[in-house]
């Protein structure tokens, strides 16, 4: 186009100085330009926008520019979609799962599980797991900075969402770096047995704590909490808590019963079980309230879903590949993390997609969402994204 631009322009000015008089010729050369910096710009503009050929050219790379924008919306739906419908979940749980096999191809593999082929396969559930679990957090804190308020979500539910991954984050710590951790371990279940915590599962939950934290705070900061204040219920469930694992190494220490660090980091893998059992009934208590689940990002639910399935998938099939169920029994809050999750998230989904479909889409202010349904619909029947 800029070949095409540049001709035209070569051939207006030849024409504008065959129009001049002969005797004027040698003046207008050594003149100043025929037009200042601003008006040639304006005259190139007029000459695209006067020229079918240019013009096509130009809204033809605009709709593929449009469209290109829009795919990669798709592809990254889980931070740019609210509301959650069609080809924007079937993409966006895709990048999930391409991200998830690529970091599962190049990382480390467990060199305890049996075969290379299956250490492989581990390593792509494992990573899928954790980037699912891991961007869920990343919607409902966009959702709530775009909207500059959290109402809709519930403090109860973040309240114990911190203090569930602060004891999950400690809990796979120890198990997984702890040298005295691992010598009880086999102690108690043999020489052979392995602990099925990795490095992923660290991973997760540190990051988890401090992406639940930092949701808990945008409480604080957007609307405060004499707005929106913990129940008394919660808060006093809160305490008992905090006061059972500031009591339990005092228990260890005095020799009340028999017991070690081993029984304190599963008790506080108890407490992330009990905590993940509880913490989402506020949510959908309040969801029932309001009749709506708009300020409640479903893409938490999403990704929290896929990634609840995934963790127990590869906790079963790990023990299955070691022999050793015991992986399972000696990891119980991996185990119920997922299945309560999966229950509590299947809920959700049938507020959102069923009781409050109405609803679910106002979400208050939108200006800051990349992706609509209406133009994803747009794109698909004018077969620019399928």
């Amino acid at each position: 186009m800029t070949a095409i631009v540049n001709a035209l322009k070569q051939r207006t000015a030849n024409a504008a100085n065959a129009s001049l008089p002969v005797q004027s010729a040698t003046t207008v050369s050594s003149a100043t330009p025929l037009l200042e910096d601003n008006e040639r710009d304006q005259w190139e503009n007029d000459l695209v926008d006067n020229d079918p050929l240019l013009e096509t050219q130009s809204n033809t790379s605009s709709q593929y520019a449009r469209s290109y924008k829009r795919l990669l919306s798709l592809l990254l739906a889980p931070v740019t979609d609210e509301r959650g419908h069609g080809w924007a979940v079937v993409l966006g749980i895709t990048t999930i799962f391409i991200t998830g096999t690529v970091l599962g191809l190049i990382m480390p593999k467990n060199p305890h599980l049996p075969t290379v082929w299956y250490r492989t396969i581990s390593s792509c559930i494992g990573y899928t797991y954790f980037i699912s679990w891991s961007v869920s957090f990343y919607p409902q804190l966009l959702a709530n900075y775009r909207r500059r308020t959290t109402r809709g979500l519930s403090p109860d539910f973040c309240a114990l969402n911190v203090l569930g991954f602060a004891c999950y984050a400690t809990y796979n710590v120890a198990m997984y770096g702890s040298p005295y951790i691992h010598k009880l371990y086999r102690e108690r279940y043999g020489n052979d047995a392995e602990i099925t915590v990795q490095s992923n599962d660290v991973a997760f939950a540190v990051h988890a704590f401090l992406l639940a934290s930092l949701t808990l705070f945008q409480i604080g900061y957007y609307d405060g909490f004499r707005s929106q204040t913990p129940s008394r219920f919660i808060g006093k469930v809160l305490l008992a808590v905090i006061s059972l694992i500031l009591a339990f190494p005092i228990v260890i220490y005095w020799r009340i019963w028999k017991s070690n660090w081993l029984d304190f980091v599963y008790v506080l893998s108890f407490v992330k079980i009990f905590v993940t059992m509880i913490k989402y009934v506020p949510q959908v208590i309040l969801n029932f309230q309001r009749k709506s689940t708009a300020g409640w990002s479903i893409w938490q639910i999403l990704l929290d879903l896929n990634g609840g399935l995934l963790s127990d998938l590869q906790l079963v099939l790990d023990a299955t590949a070691l022999q050793d169920f015991s992986g399972i029994t000696g990891n119980l809050a991996k185990f119920f993390l997922g299945f309560v999750s999966i229950v509590f998230d299947a809920i959700f989904m049938v507020q959102h997609y069923a009781l409050y479909r109405s609803d679910a889409n106002d979400s208050g202010d939108d200006s800051g969402s990349i992706l609509t349904s209406e133009n994803v619909n747009d794109d698909i029947s004018s077969g620019l994204v399928v």
